[in-house]
C-alpha cells in the first residue's frame, strides 16, 4: 500500500510541475497592494485668528467697551511651579498690519503702583514686576539663541508708560537688549491695570498693541503675513529682577503658543484637517550645523497644524519603509553618514510606491550616504563647496528670482504662503546629473522602473567652480569648472506619483537663515508641493470608444484635461497608453483639439500581445504639477477570422518541455516500478 501511495504521489507531483511550467505562458504578475490607511496622532492645536477691522482700546482695561474683545481667539497658559502655578488668559486678534493681546491674570505678588521705585531703569537689573512677550522668530523653540537668531519681545512695565521693542539674543546673561533701530514702524505699545479682589489678591490686565510688520530691515521685529504662524511665550517676572538667565527663569516662563493668521487669499486644493496629513522629518548634523539648530523647519510645519514628528539620527532612529508608508511625506536632513543600504534601499521604494521625499543634503565626503541614496535617482551633489569665480562673491551666492525655474509652485498663488520669493542666499554645494556616454540624463526617462521626469528647479548662471582643494581660490588643474551654470536644486517626478526634491545643503534653512523671508516662503511653497496640496492635473469626460475590438484595429480615445479651478495647463502632454503585465507596450500622444483642454487620439495595440483582453489608460504630465493618470479600462481582443494562427516561439518551446517532462516522468515510473511483495 505505501508503494501505490508512493507512485500516486510521483505521478500527480510530475502533472503539476507540467501544468505549472505550461501555465507561464498566460500568468498576469500583479504587484501587491500597499495599505494606506492611515492611524494619524494629532498635532497641538493651531488657533486661526480672523480679522477683526475694530481694534481695541490699549487702556489696559479689557472691559473698557462693550465686544471689545467678543472675537478674539483665546487661548491659555501658565507659569510658575507646583501649587503656586498661576495661570493667565491671552485674548488675540488682528486686523491687516497689527496685532493686540489682552492677558490677564491673578496673582497675590504684584508690586502695587504705589511702591518705592528703585534707582535704575534697567530692565536686567532693575527688582520689579515685568513682562516680557517672546515671538519665536525662527521656529527654533528657543529664547534668543544667539544674534543671528534673535527672537522679537516686546518689554511691559507698568512704572513706564506704553511698551518697549527689544530683542534677546543670547550671548550674555543679561541679554535682553532694546531695540533701537529706527528704519521701520515698530509702534509697540502697551497699558496695564490692577485691582484688588475679595481674597486681597490683585488681578493684572494688560493689553498690547504690536506691528505685524514694521519693514524694519536692521533690527529683529516680527513679519508676519496673512495665512503665516506665530509663536509666542511669555516670562514674567514678580516683584524679581529681570536678568534673562536659562538657569533661573524655568519657573517664569509658559510654554510656547502658535496662532495662525487668517488666510485671505485665494488658492485652488486644500486640506480640511491638516492634523490628518502626516510628515517625518529625519535630521542629522551638516557639515556647518548640528541637529539641534535644523529642527526648526519641524517646529515651522508644526506651526501650520500638520501631523510632524521629528526624529534625530543621534538618538538611533532607524528609517524603514514601514515608518515611511503612511507618510504624506519624508524629509531628510543633513548628511547622514550613518544611512545604511536597507534604509537606502526602502527610501528608494517609498518614493517609486508614490511617496514625497525633500532632501536637504551636506557637502561632507566623497562616501556621502546621501549620495548613495540619490544615484538611484539621476544625481547626485558635489562633495564640495560651490564657489564663484568671482572673488567678490566667492562661497555666498545668491539666488535670484530669475535663477528659479519658472515652476508653478514657485510662481502662483499657494496655500501656505502666497508671499513672493525675490532673492535666497546659498552656500553649499551642487547638483550633478549623472551622463550616459557624455550624454546628462535629464528630462523624461525611466527612473526607478518607472516613467519620470528629472529636472533642475533652480540654475544659476555664471562662472562656477567646486572648491576640492578647499582654499576659495579657482586652481584649473584640480577643482572642477560648472563653466556658465550651476544647479541648486533637482526635482523628480514619478508617473506613479512619487515625488523628489533635493537642495544640495541644508544649512539653507538652519535657524540662522530660515529668518531671511525670502528662504522660509521658498520651503513653504516646495512642501505644499510636494504634499500635492495644489496644482494638480484632473480629468473629466475620460471615454473609450470601443470595448471590443479586433486584432490590429484602432483603440480610440478622449479626454477633457483641467488644472486648478478648472483653467487651461499650457503644455500639457497627454498620451494613450496600454499595458501588458503592468509594463507600457506603447504609448500616443493625443492631439489637442485647440482649447487646450480637450484631447482625443487612437493607438492600435502592439501585434505582440496574446491576451484576450488589455489594459488601456490615458496618462497626463506637466512639468511642476507632476503625473495623473485615468483609471484602466479593459478592452477585449477578439482574433481576426480566416488568418493563420501565430506561433509564439517561446510558449511553443515551453508547452513541449512541459509535455516531455510528464513522459519522462511516466517512464521513469514504469522503469522503476517496484513489484509489490506476495
Amino acid at each position: 500500500m505505501r508503494t501505490h501511495n508512493l507512485r500516486k504521489l510521483m505521478v500527480v507531483s510530475i502533472y503539476i510541475l507540467s501544468l505549472v511550467t505550461a501555465s507561464f505562458v498566460g500568468i498576469s504578475f500583479t504587484t501587491a497592494t500597499i495599505d494606506e490607511n492611515r492611524n494619524p496622532t494629532y498635532s497641538p492645536l493651531v488657533d486661526i485668528l480672523l480679522y477683526n477691522n475694530t481694534p481695541p482700546i490699549i487702556d489696559g482695561d479689557l472691559e473698557s467697551y462693550a465686544g471689545e474683545w467678543e472675537n478674539a481667539t483665546i487661548q491659555e497658559n501658565s507659569f510658575g511651579v507646583g501649587p503656586s502655578r498661576i495661570t493667565i488668559t491671552i485674548r488675540v486678534q488682528t486686523n491687516v498690519t497689527h496685532l493686540f493681546m489682552g492677558i490677564s491674570y491673578v496673582s497675590s505678588i504684584f508690586v502695587p503702583i504705589n511702591a518705592t521705585i528703585p534707582v535704575g531703569d534697567s530692565y536686567n537689573n532693575e527688582s520689579h514686576t515685568w513682562y516680557a512677550i517672546i515671538f519665536d522668530n525662527n521656529f527654533d523653540e528657543r529664547i534668543g539663541y544667539s544674534n543671528d537668531a534673535a527672537d522679537d519681545v516686546a518689554l511691559i512695565n507698568y512704572r513706564q508708560e506704553g511698551a518697549q521693542d527689544a530683542y534677546i539674543n543670547g550671548t550674555a546673561t543679561n541679554s535682553l537688549v532694546l531695540d533701537l533701530n529706527m528704519t521701520g514702524q515698530e509702534n509697540t505699545v502697551s497699558a496695564l491695570t490692577t485691582e484688588l479682589d475679595d481674597f486681597n489678591d490683585y488681578i493684572v490686565s494688560y493689553e498690547v498693541v504690536k506691528e505685524l510688520d514694521s519693514q524694519d530691515t536692521i533690527g529683529k521685529d516680527i513679519s508676519v503675513k496673512e495665512g503665516e504662524p506665530l509663536r509666542y511665550m511669555f516670562i514674567i517676572h514678580q516683584n524679581d529682577t529681570a536678568l534673562y538667565n536659562h538657569t533661573i527663569i524655568n519657573n517664569k516662563i509658559t510654554a510656547w503658543n502658535t496662532i495662525r493668521l487668517e488666510t485671505v487669499h485665494d488658492y485652488f486644493s486644500y486640506v480640511d484637517d491638516p492634523s490628518e496629513i502626516n510628515i517625518l522629518v529625519y535630521i542629522s548634523d551638516s557639515s556647518s550645523t548640528v541637529e539641534r539648530n535644523l529642527t526648526n523647519i519641524a517646529t515651522l510645519i508644526r506651526a501650520y497644524g500638520f501631523n510632524e514628528s521629528v526624529k534625530k539620527a543621534s538618538e538611533g532612529f532607524v528609517i524603514t519603509y514601514d515608518r515611511m508608508k503612511d507618510m504624506d511625506l519624508v524629509i531628510l536632513v543633513g548628511s547622514h553618514i550613518d544611512l545604511t543600504k536597507d534604509e537606502i534601499d526602502d527610501t528608494r521604494y517609498y518614493v517609486a510606491s508614490g511617496g514625497s521625499l525633500y532632501i536637504l543634503g551636506d557637502t561632507t565626503n566623497h562616501d556621502s550616504k546621501i549620495n548613495d541614496l540619490l544615484s538611484n535617482f539621476g544625481f547626485q551633489t558635489y562633495n564640495d563647496t560651490l564657489y564663484s569665480k568671482d572673488i567678490g562673491i566667492n562661497s555666498t551666492i545668491e539666488i535670484d528670482v530669475n535663477a528659479i525655474i519658472n515652476l508653478p509652485y514657485f510662481t502662483e498663488t499657494n496655500i501656505l504662503t502666497n508671499q513672493s520669493i525675490n532673492t535666497i542666499e546659498y552656500q553649499g554645494s551642487a547638483i550633478i546629473f549623472d551622463d550616459d556616454n557624455g550624454t546628462l540624463i535629464l528630462g523624461e526617462g525611466y527612473y526607478q522602473f518607472q516613467e519620470g521626469d528629472l529636472y533642475a528647479s533652480i540654475n544659476k548662471s555664471g562662472e562656477f567652480y567646486i572648491d576640492q582643494v578647499k582654499d576659495g581660490v579657482f586652481n584649473s588643474s584640480e577643482d572642477i569648472s560648472l563653466n556658465s551654470s550651476a544647479s541648486i536644486q533637482a526635482a523628480l517626478e514619478l508617473q506613479r506619483g512619487g515625488k523628489l526634491l533635493a537642495f544640495a545643503s541644508a544649512d539653507i534653512f538652519n535657524s540662522t537663515n530660515i529668518l531671511k523671508a525670502d528662504n522660509k516662503y521658498l520651503f513653504l511653497r516646495q512642501i505644499q508641493w510636494l504634499l500635492n496640496l495644489q496644482h494638480q492635473i484632473s480629468y473629466d469626460n475620460f471615454v473609450v470608444d470601443d470595448l471590443t475590438i479586433f486584432e490590429g484595429d484602432n483603440i480610440t480615445a478622449s479626454i477633457t484635461v483641467r488644472g486648478d479651478e478648472n483653467s487651461t495647463i499650457a503644455d500639457v502632454q497627454v498620451w494613450i497608453v496600454v499595458l501588458e503585465l503592468k509594463v507600457d507596450t506603447n504609448k500616443s500622444l493625443l492631439i489637442n483639439s485647440g482649447d487646450g483642454i480637450n484631447f482625443n487620439g487612437r493607438i492600435v495595440p502592439d501585434s505582440s500581445i496574446k491576451t484576450q483582453f488589455i489594459d488601456v489608460s490615458i496618462r497626463m504630465h506637466k512639468r511642476g504639477y507632476g503625473y495623473n493618470e485615468t483609471n484602466l479600462v479593459e478592452v477585449f481582443m477578439e482574433p481576426v477570422l480566416n488568418t493563420s494562427i501565430r506561433i509564439d516561439i517561446i510558449a511553443l518551446i515551453i508547452f513541449i518541455t512541459s509535455i516531455g517532462l510528464a513522459v519522462i516522468g511516466g517512464l521513469a515510473i514504469k522503469r522503476f516500478k517496484i513489484i509489490k511483495e506476495e
